[in-house]
């Protein structure tokens, strides 16, 4: 299907939703995090959106799988956020935690079917 704007992309919709999600979570956490898993979190979960974003704008395949290979990489470093977030009690809620990490592997999955696709 071909899509004529990156926000009718589901996988787009999805990580946009996790990005809403995260900074709500992260208001949580301490103060002295600003500038530490905060900003470290934040930054990776508007990696994955806006790398999607681009990799729709390119016109090669080559950039398009660029970019979304390399929202797929902080796809992965936001779930290893998460797991360090939940060692530091940052997050309290297994629940929680284990919903955004399947969030973020369904994420990846839909990024690697939209690889694969193009790159064949």
């Amino acid at each position: 299907m071909a899509f004529k704007d990156f926000t009718e992309m589901t996988v787009w919709q999805k990580a946009f939703a996790l990005l809403v999600k995260i900074y709500s979570i992260t208001k949580t956490f301490p103060q002295e995090e600003k500038f530490g898993m905060i900003s470290d979190i934040r930054r990776s979960a508007n990696s994955v959106v806006h790398n999607i974003a681009e990799g729709f704008g390119r016109f090669e395949k080559r950039d398009k799988t660029r970019f979304y290979k390399i929202s797929r990489g902080s796809a992965y470093e936001i779930i290893s956020q998460i797991m360090a977030s939940y060692a530091l009690r940052f997050i309290n809620n297994t629940n929680e935690k284990n919903a955004l990490i399947l969030s973020y592997r369904y994420v990846i999955g839909e990024l690697d079917s939209l690889i694969k696709t193009i790159e064949n």
